[in-house]
């Protein structure tokens, strides 16, 4: 991770749930519109879709991508 991610990353922990909840949808947004311009492969495409639509649904829950990252 690029020393300007990780400070991102330290600022966010600093925000409440409700802008940290905005920022992520910002994100997601963001991801889509570059991944339709870089044109991801499909098969990626749908396999995050679907995992989003899960966690939408409630069939699944997230894990913090932060925590995630750590276990790596």
């Amino acid at each position: 991770m690029t020393a300007a991610a990780k400070k991102i990353e330290q600022e966010f922990r600093q925000l409440p749930a409700e802008d940290l909840l905005a920022l992520h949808e910002h994100l997601v947004v963001s991801i889509h519109e570059r991944e339709e311009a870089e044109q991801l492969d499909p098969a990626f495409r749908d396999e995050i879709r679907r995992r989003v639509e899960e966690i939408d649904a409630g069939e699944t829950e997230g894990v913090d991508a932060f925590e995630a990252l750590k276990g790596m």
